[in-house]
């Protein structure tokens, strides 16, 4: 009986093995943002949501707005992660420069990711963020400024690293004005000391 059932199972299990496939490593990619630090600017990061439908995988958008992700392509972080990271490490000054914590007067930047997506029938990365600047006065809130900043660069190329290198342009464009929000709102402050 024993060796009647290891008769029937054993073609059974060799198809299974024989059908199966292997394994694909996912790619997993980063952005890259060139540093311009903001030392003349006391600023934290808070809270950034995404809201985009994207998680760490790529997820494009076809022509008739049909969704997918991408199983095999995705991000080091999630969308959200990922600004914080590149804001941080764009922006930030080192921490020696960093002097007062949250005495006096300091800027907190937070904000919310809609779209973090490829467009195939453009072939382009969509990123669009609106970013919120609160300025407080010893831990007081005194003043908000919002900015909505929407990018769209050209894909060059059919890759998946071409696809992250034109979402690295759209990021580095939307830090550029948030920065220059930041510098703005800054000079504001210092005016109406």
């Amino acid at each position: 009986m024993k060796l009647w059932l290891c008769a029937l199972l054993l073609p059974l299990m060799a198809g299974c093995a024989l059908m199966s496939t292997s394994y694909v490593e996912p790619a997993e990619y980063d952005l890259s943002v060139p540093e311009k630090p903001l030392p003349e600017v006391r600023f934290e990061l808070g809270t950034f949501r995404n809201l985009s439908g994207s998680d760490r995988r790529f997820l494009y958008r076809e022509s008739d707005g049909k969704m997918f992700s991408d199983d095999y392509n995705r991000w080091l972080l999630s969308p959200d992660l990922m600004l914080e990271r590149q804001l941080h490490r764009a922006l930030s000054p080192r921490e020696e420069v960093r002097t007062g914590g949250r005495n006096g007067r300091f800027l907190r930047l937070g904000g919310t990711i809609y779209r973090c997506e490829f467009d195939r029938g453009q072939k382009k990365a969509v990123l669009s963020v609106d970013y919120t600047v609160r300025v407080y006065v010893d831990r007081r809130p005194v003043r908000t400024e919002n900015l909505n900043v929407s990018t769209e660069q050209p894909i060059r190329g059919n890759t998946p690293a071409a696809a992250a290198a034109a979402m690295s342009e759209c990021m580095a464009e939307s830090i550029a004005a948030v920065r220059a929000l930041l510098l703005e709102v800054n000079q504001d402050e210092q005016k109406a000391k």
